[in-house]
């Protein structure tokens, strides 16, 4: 099969997909001959924006890259027919979803040094630098880094080994960290950085607020120089974030992305952040998928009242309590349909009646952010 890409035609408005070779073939000996000043051939995008706290406009749907196969245990294989021991992250999925993505008029894009999708991202993006269809200026990159040991699951590298680190050694590690994802995505900057976690999982390490602290101020040095236009937490509670500002910090976080779905919602943390002006992302915002949540009988009637997926509803819930969400899919279908959830509203009734579901309390396995 040849490789598709997207074609905007301005002219007509229409928008076309066909093999990649014949787009360049068209673009090379058409487009100058058309119109010197013709728009993008990558569609433009219509998702709304939230507003950080310095002013800089994050759009509300981001795509997420972490890909990733982790079915494996002692009694199951993994979802790869052809490779029934592998467990870990799958960063060629990212080459053709986020072609797509970008087609359909995704600007946001998440990953994180742990995901391995960055390599991919950087390849993806310079295709379309290179074709003048996208510039820098039209994306919003959000990474993460300082992410706890994982054994089994993460390449050495990736994490760092917390609880056996001084202050002075994560300050170093989290700028090389940094600097590694740059180069992996080939950009100069970011749009917003993260602290992907406060600490190991479930560690309640006596040093772990004087590293989450060092870790921090890379992170403040990193935006005064403009590597980061805007920098946050991930997976911290409000108690992290107060004993950071009481220990030192100087910015207070513009932005904390924490697990949020119909089925799982941290209110206090969630409150707290809303009173401090931090912006909120929502990774997994479906939960476990069909088996669950969009299997959900409620969520099915709202979703059918509005015309709409169970998974359009579940993410409009999100949208509407103030959350940035950046689902994952590698389907185009899905894809699509995640751009859907800008284009209807849920009332009151249908929010209030979601906002119950929260007592199901389920999750994708994380620990607690407490």
């Amino acid at each position: 099969q040849i490789p598709a890409m997207y074609y905007f035609h301005a002219a007509t408005g229409l928008y076309f997909r066909m093999p990649s070779i014949f787009v360049q073939f068209f673009l090379l000996t058409f487009l100058t001959v058309e119109n010197s000043a013709v728009q993008s051939p990558i569609c433009n995008s219509m998702i709304p924006s939230i507003s950080l706290s310095n002013g800089v406009e994050m759009p509300q749907l981001a795509m997420g890259t972490c890909f990733r196969d982790t079915m494996k245990d002692e009694n199951n294989p993994s979802g790869l027919p052809l490779n029934p021991n592998f467990f870990g992250f799958l960063p060629e999925r990212t080459h053709r979803a986020l072609t797509h993505a970008l087609a359909m008029g995704y600007r946001h894009i998440d990953t994180a040094l742990v995901y391995r999708s960055q390599k991919a991202i950087g390849s993806v993006l310079a295709s379309h630098f290179a074709s003048g269809a996208l510039t820098r200026e039209d994306l919003f990159i959000t990474s993460k880094l300082y992410h706890g040991s994982m054994p089994g699951l993460t390449r050495k590298g990736t994490t760092l080994d917390l609880e056996n680190m001084t202050p002075e050694e994560v300050s170093v590690a989290v700028e090389t960290q940094f600097e590694t994802i740059l180069e992996e995505l080939n950009l100069g900057y970011v749009d917003l950085m993260l602290l992907h976690w406060p600490a190991e999982m479930d560690s309640k390490h006596e040093g772990n607020a004087a590293r989450r602290l060092a870790a921090w101020k890379v992170l403040e040095d990193c935006f005064s120089r403009g590597w980061a236009r805007s920098i946050g937490v991930s997976n911290f509670s409000e108690a992290h974030i107060e004993q950071l500002m009481e220990d030192g910090a100087k910015i207070l976080p513009m932005v904390n992305q924490i697990e949020a779905s119909v089925y799982k919602q941290w209110n206090g943390i969630a409150d707290y952040c809303r009173g401090k002006g931090i912006g909120l992302m929502a990774y997994s915002p479906l939960g476990m998928g069909k088996a669950s949540l969009l299997a959900d009988p409620i969520l099915a009637g709202i979703a059918s009242k509005h015309n709409v997926e169970p998974a359009q509803a579940a993410m409009r819930y999100l949208v509407q309590l103030g959350y940035a969400i950046l689902p994952l899919s590698t389907s185009e279908k899905r894809l699509g349909q995640n751009m859907g959830v800008f284009s209807f509203e849920l009332d009151d009734t249908d929010m209030e009646t979601l906002g119950k579901l929260k007592s199901m309390n389920e999750g994708i396995g994380l620990p607690s952010p407490y």
